[in-house]
């Protein structure tokens, strides 16, 4: 696979991001977000959402979409075999909600290395609008605007939007089911595309049990349906747990499962969040 495609693909499954002013809310400071107050509602602060009725969080997981929004910080580091030689990626996102109904995201992967060049990444910024919410239910939709500030050699200056629209369900047991529909548009030939997210996953400890608090693991599967090319899924298995205080860790494997011949051989990924 090229690089371009690489990188590509590194876009689509990345969830993006940027942090908020919220509010710490008790579970009775939240009511559902209601279709009559929309506009009253894009201004009101933004109040954590308890989570759902069996004890699914509404939290990051790797390589799967958030149809709801969070105020955090997240680093990451990726290593991934492609066509036999190493490459690896620094990457820092921010989750902001600028209110009950809007959020703001921005990734910015800092360093980019494979075949001996080296550099910086395309930023992206994020903008999404809650559609319906309530314990149990998140949905909302935005865009992604993908900028060229990356390295050319890389597979970055490239020019991007995706719009999306992004679920998150409590679904019993302390499992949730989340995912997203979306379209990749990119100023480079053979990169736009259907992108397609779902994934399931289940908290089973209490989040005051660190290091091992809300402890969950996940499947997530993605698919990309490029214009006139290959199509791409991959399934990435995962866990996440809370180290101490709003502190979390994240690790998980990418795994081709359509088109391998000409993608990645496997990629690892550690990330460490933390939700202020």
């Amino acid at each position: 696979m090229s690089m371009k495609t690489f990188m590509a693909v590194l876009f689509m499954v990345h969830g993006l991001g940027l942090v908020a002013t919220p509010v710490h809310a008790q579970q009775g400071d939240w009511t559902p977000l209601d279709r009559g107050r929309i506009g009253s509602e894009l201004v009101e602060p933004w109040i954590m959402v308890p989570d759902g009725s069996s004890g699914a969080p509404r939290q990051g997981w790797l390589n799967t979409a958030d149809g709801f929004f969070t105020r955090e910080a997240h680093l990451a580091y990726d290593w991934t075999r492609v066509d036999g030689a190493d490459a690896h990626g620094g990457l820092a996102r921010f989750h902001y909600p600028l209110s009950r109904r809007l959020w703001a995201g921005l990734e910015v992967p800092f360093i980019q290395s494979s075949g001996g060049n080296s550099g910086f990444g395309d930023i992206t910024l994020t903008t999404q609008l809650m559609l319906a919410e309530t314990r149990n239910l998140s949905v909302n939709a935005g865009a992604g605007l993908e900028l060229p500030t990356g390295d050319r050699a890389l597979g970055g200056s490239v020019l991007g939007a995706m719009p999306q629209v992004n679920l998150w369900a409590d679904i019993g047991a302390g499992a949730a089911l989340r995912g997203r529909v979306a379209y990749a548009f990119r100023d480079s030939d053979g990169d736009d595309g259907f992108v397609a997210n779902l994934a399931l996953g289940q908290t089973i400890t209490r989040p005051e049990a660190a290091p091992l608090g809300q402890l969950t693991y996940y499947l997530s599967a993605n698919l990309f349906e490029p214009e006139g090319g290959a199509t791409f899924a991959s399934l990435t298995p995962g866990v996440r747990t809370r180290v101490v205080g709003n502190l979390f860790f994240l690790a998980g494997v990418e795994i081709p499962v359509v088109n391998t011949r000409d993608s990645f051989d496997q990629r690892f990924i550690g990330q460490l969040v933390y939700g202020f």
